[in-house]
């Protein structure tokens, strides 16, 4: 799936956050999780609406839980230019262990809760 191309401020940093990522395992098992994505803009970003959709997308997908980021990575890497484009997804814990996954470049997740959000 692309996203659709925006403008957007050139040197803008970008972060976005989703707490509904959901995708299932090999076993069929669904995965839960967060994904957090950080980019500075080259005069690019995509559509949220889009994103949302994406994201929705993987619902019906098997993924290993090591790939999940790098998957999302190439969506959006193939979708529009960034610089310095990261992305990792922090899994609800299953079987006791938690798992933090992450590809491309580093940064630090900013956690801010959703204040409208009942």
């Amino acid at each position: 799936m692309k996203l659709e191309k925006l403008n957007a401020k050139e040197g803008t940093d970008i972060q976005y956050l989703s707490k509904e990522l959901l995708f299932l395992a090999q076993s069929g098992q669904p995965y839960r999780g967060s994904v957090y994505i950080a980019f500075k803009s080259v005069g690019e970003t995509f559509n949220m609406l889009d994103f949302k959709k994406y994201i929705t997308s993987l619902r019906s997908q098997k993924f290993l839980a090591e790939d999940i980021a790098f998957e999302i990575y190439e969506t959006i890497n193939s979708s529009i230019k960034t610089a310095n484009l990261g992305v990792v997804v922090d899994l609800t814990a299953r079987g006791g262990l938690q798992q933090r996954v992450a590809f491309g470049s580093e940064f630090s997740v900013i956690k801010k809760e959703n204040i409208f959000q009942l």
